[in-house]
């Protein structure tokens, strides 16, 4: 596989969110790592076009099915024709997740039910789903992506950086539970990366702010020591490392992947 180094040939690694942003970045870099990636998206037409893409790269076949990760019965299904195919499922990668902004007064419960229920419900159904065949083969590793703000509240932000810290919690408490088994459970916690989503809320955090776009994106950038906004290949990268067995002696863990961010 070009410009991996095999560190997850053969594993079978599921990867939900895999349609755009973080998620496709680390399907595409499971690929690369010689897995047998299954890419599971709510966006059908999403998932379609990042098979084409990889198939077109010379980064193998992508396995991909449609799920809504809100909907335990679908995830159930979805498992078992995973399951009845490869017989085993090595690494979960909990990437799914959305994101709107609004001051606390205007906050709707539609809104802050709809969060909740793709970051936080979405990576305990997934886990719940996929833990019973890992508990039986004593084997498996799961990574969540929280987020920055799953580690200090955000303006604008309340209800996913709510929905965030809740998925590290939840996180350590996996870890706990399953470490005694040879499971592993660690949470990547991304700062300012450019996808598709940061688009949408610099758009949003300009209008709420009633200041430019452009003046959002230097805020950013001024805020990342490192001087650059991050991108998915750069989460990806610790994605794969916690899913390897390079880190086969860590868990429960909360990994920062922002350039700084998290200390500026």
């Amino acid at each position: 596989m070009p410009g991996g180094s095999n560190r997850l040939l053969d594993k079978v690694v599921v990867v939900t969110g895999a349609a755009s942003g973080i998620g496709r970045g680390v399907a595409e870099a499971a690929m690369r790592e010689g897995g047998i990636v299954i890419g599971l998206d709510y966006d059908a037409k999403g998932l379609e076009k990042v098979k084409q893409a990889t198939a077109e790269n010379s980064e193998g076949d992508m396995e991909v099915m449609t799920v809504d990760v809100t909907v335990a019965t679908t995830i159930v299904d979805v498992i078992d024709r995973v399951l009845e195919r490869h017989g085993r499922i090595d690494v979960l990668v909990n990437a799914a997740g959305i994101s709107t902004m609004a001051r606390v007064v205007d906050l709707t419960e539609e809104e802050w039910d709809r969060t909740f229920d793709v970051n936080t419900k979405g990576v305990f159904l997934m886990t719940r789903a996929v833990l019973p065949s890992m508990i039986e083969r004593a084997s498996g590793n799961i990574v969540n992506i929280a987020s920055a703000a799953g580690k200090r509240g955000s303006r604008l932000f309340s209800h996913y950086s709510a929905s965030k810290f809740a998925v590290i919690g939840f996180t350590q408490s996996v870890a706990l539970e399953v470490g005694e088994l040879g499971i592993r459970a660690n949470s990547v916690c991304p700062g300012l990366i450019a996808t598709p989503m940061q688009d949408r809320e610099v758009a949003w955090e300009a209008k709420l702010r009633v200041i430019s776009e452009q003046s959002i994106r230097d805020r950013y950038f001024a805020a990342v020591p490192l001087g650059r906004l991050g991108t998915p290949a750069d989460v990806a990268t610790v994605v794969v490392f916690l899913a390897s067995d390079d880190a086969q002696y860590i868990t429960g863990e909360s990994v920062d992947v922002g350039g700084g961010f998290a200390i500026s």
